[in-house]
């Protein structure tokens, strides 16, 4: 019986190529790394020795060597979310167009398993790092810690650091476009499913929704306002506790579009009408939004934008051989409102045939 059938076929190493010419290992690696003591008659015979055996080098082990790795680290809070994994489509293309390759971690929005991933990370010998925060995470001193080690670019869940690099969207903006956009459409009691506000982006949607509620002549109400993991589950909550109020809202302004589909899914139960009585709208633009009945106006953050400009952020300091002596870069991205069917509205209300960027 033939037992090599189904084998895998071992790969070629230098000693393969040294014992086929009849030199020393250390003298194929030389030949490799193009040593001035090494013949290029040698040059030639290991290059044409290693074609005709299908040696392939070891990159990640070459890069070593040479004090690095080619690995750049990229760790997100949960990569199921569209947003985060189109923000790392973004990044991976941007870092890979130079060479680079990309090791990707979740941090489950857990403040220890964050720091388990980077330090990992760091055992991996990684050159930098492209990082959005863990919800839990509140102590940043690791991360200014590893930012004195190797360079670190921050996009969207960022913290406030004048030696950091950062890219995020205007949420500030992206909040007071989507009050503006409610109200024009005739609601006028709009609640806020808010992140957890020591986030730094959630902390600037609510800054945005207070201050649009004052430009239009609208009392803040603190029980219009609800701090929540971005979730649908937290949103179904939410949105049932608002509904228990005297004077329930009309409209709901969500930080990201999961709380928004919660809130559709208990608007709905109670048979309250989406858009003609209710007005919702969402923030992040996740690919669902525009799939489900009706259809979740958002704001657009341009997740693949964020990831690609993290990427290039880090690739220019790579570049430039800093780490210290550098100057961080705040890059901000302008958000666009995605007008949608959940916010239609009660005055202007009609079944748009598509979106409409505002």
């Amino acid at each position: 019986m033939n037992n090599s059938k189904g084998k895998v076929k071992k790969k070629a190493t230098i000693v393969d190529i040294a014992l086929k010419l009849g030199i020393t290992p250390s003298a194929v690696s030389k030949a490799f790394s193009n040593h001035p003591r090494i013949s290029e008659q040698t040059k030639e015979a290991v290059l044409k020795a290693a074609q005709q055996l299908d040696y392939r080098p070891n990159a990640m082990a070459t890069g070593l060597r040479k004090g690095k790795s080619g690995l750049i680290g990229v760790i997100v809070p949960a990569i199921h979310y569209s947003f985060f994994a189109t923000a790392i489509k973004g990044a991976e293309e941007t870092l890979s167009r130079e060479g680079y390759s990309v090791i990707i971690a979740q941090s489950k929005d857990d403040y220890n398993f964050e720091k388990k991933q980077l330090e990992g990370m760091m055992r991996a010998q990684v050159e930098g790092v492209i990082a959005s925060l863990a919800m839990g995470t509140q102590n940043f001193d690791f991360y200014k810690i590893l930012s004195s080690k190797i360079p670190v670019v921050l996009f969207d869940r960022t913290f406030e650091d004048e030696k950091i690099s950062t890219v995020t969207v205007d949420d500030f903006s992206g909040a007071v476009k989507a009050i503006d956009h409610l109200v024009q459409r005739g609601y006028s009691r709009i609640a806020h499913l808010a992140g957890y506000s020591h986030v730094l982006p959630f902390r600037k949607r609510i800054d945005g929704y207070k201050r649009a509620l004052i430009d239009h002549g609208i009392i803040f109400d603190p029980d219009y306002l609800i701090e929540c993991a971005p979730n649908t589950n937290e949103g179904i909550n939410a949105t049932e506790s608002l509904f228990k109020l005297s004077q329930p809202p009309d409209a709901i302004f969500a930080a990201s579009d999961y709380l928004a589909f919660g809130a559709i899914s208990v608007v709905q139960e109670k048979g309250i009408k989406i858009p003609e009585e209710f007005g919702i709208v969402g923030f992040s633009n996740e690919q669902f939004s525009s799939q489900v009945t009706p259809a979740i106006s958002t704001v657009d953050q341009f997740s693949e934008t964020l990831g690609s400009t993290a990427a290039q952020l880090l690739i220019d300091q790579l570049r430039d051989g800093k780490v210290k002596n550098f100057i961080p870069q705040r890059k901000v991205i302008s958000p666009q409102l995605i007008h949608r069917q959940s916010s239609a509205g009660k005055i202007y209300y009609s079944t748009p045939a598509a979106a409409t960027i505002l």
